[in-house]
């Protein structure tokens, strides 16, 4: 054999590999579900930053405009991973849903609104005794709302009219036409709400500070012999997030383009303190929450919600970014965090 030829053979024999390596790349293919909004960037970010890719990953992202809509698909394999709130997940789980929390992608984030001639009579939930108060069907935003006003003494099923909408245009078209006296909302619609001529009255870290929101989920039918695959994805979570802490004008830029919103107000969206980008799964966090929702006569389980929450992936994700920049203070800080809530 000449040598020509024996190099022919091996470069062939490469390219083969390389094939069968790149195929098998290409095949690691996640459909996962969001909400419009500033909340969701960090989704937006690992997918045009080219996160998802760099980790094997060919991620599909697909809208739903409510997170009752994106459990569904969850609960009925159409997707293999969603974040859509924190209030619905927990619902489904206390009625023996078989998804799992394996990360978060925010918290907080949630405002009341009211037209600008009511919003001096608001200063605390209680305000909104009598009142028709309009939220997102299964959103956080009501559980917090709820929760808030038994919490100051108001009950929620007699003492105010609470109207299920399906997405945040649709409370603040309420608002505006004078149909609700208050709604509640999520990032970026409070802005939006505002550019509208309403008022953001009350923040939801003012009700219930700390608390989780959008929860990374997925079914245990779907997780079942792909843990590397669902690693992947939340060690494209926790970068997106680096990359959220260490370059605003990028990451605006991709959230602008994907809201659909002017980079101003997205920037003051997603920079306002009011919104969370952990990855964390938070399982103190998710604990916390269950409890407030068992108060607030959302839910009535015996369930230890705990078991419910997959923390391996984080764990394992970080572990790895940790050994590839050990001199990294935000994995530094994100691992101090973990460790501090799970």
């Amino acid at each position: 054999m000449t040598q020509n030829k024996l190099h022919t053979q091996i470069a062939s024999a490469f390219l083969f590999v390389l094939a069968c390596v790149t195929s098998t790349i290409a095949a690691d293919k996640l459909s996962i579900g969001y909400l419009s909004s500033t909340g969701q960037g960090k989704f937006f970010i690992a997918k045009d930053a080219g996160i998802f890719k760099k980790n094997g990953l060919d991620v599909e992202l697909v809208e739903f405009s409510n997170s009752g809509d994106g459990i569904a698909a969850v609960r009925a394999g159409k997707l293999d991973a969603g974040a859509f709130g924190s209030l619905a997940p927990l619902i489904h789980v206390s009625q023996g849903a078989d998804i799992r929390v394996i990360g978060g992608l925010m918290g907080g984030d949630q405002a009341v609104i009211t037209r600008k001639e009511n919003a001096g009579s608001v200063k605390k939930l209680s305000d909104l005794k009598g009142k028709k108060i309009a939220t997102i069907r299964l959103g956080t935003a009501d559980a917090i709302v709820r929760g808030g006003l038994k919490k100051e003494g108001i009950d929620w099923r007699k003492d105010v009219t609470i109207v299920e909408l399906k997405n945040p245009p649709a409370v603040i078209e309420a608002v505006k036409n004078g149909s609700v006296y208050a709604g509640v909302t999520w990032g970026p619609h409070d802005l939006r709400a505002e550019e509208a001529g309403l008022s953001v009255v009350l923040r939801s870290k003012d009700i219930n500070p700390g608390h989780i929101c959008c929860r990374l989920i997925a079914s245990l039918r779907k997780l079942e012999g792909r843990d590397d695959i669902y690693k992947r994805l939340v060690k494209s979570l926790i970068e997106a997030e680096e990359l959220v802490a260490n370059d605003h004008k990028k990451s605006v830029e991709i959230i602008a383009k994907w809201i659909k919103l002017d980079t101003a107000l997205v920037n003051k969206a997603f920079y306002s303190g009011y919104v969370t980008q952990d990855t964390d799964p938070n399982v103190k966090g998710v604990e916390f929450f269950w409890d407030f929702l068992k108060d607030a006569e959302f839910i009535k389980s015996d369930k230890k919600v705990s078991q419910y929450v997959l923390t391996n992936y984080y764990r394992d994700a970080l572990a790895e970014l940790r050994k590839q920049k050990p001199k990294s203070e935000f994995y530094a800080q994100a691992e101090k965090i973990f460790l501090s809530r799970n």
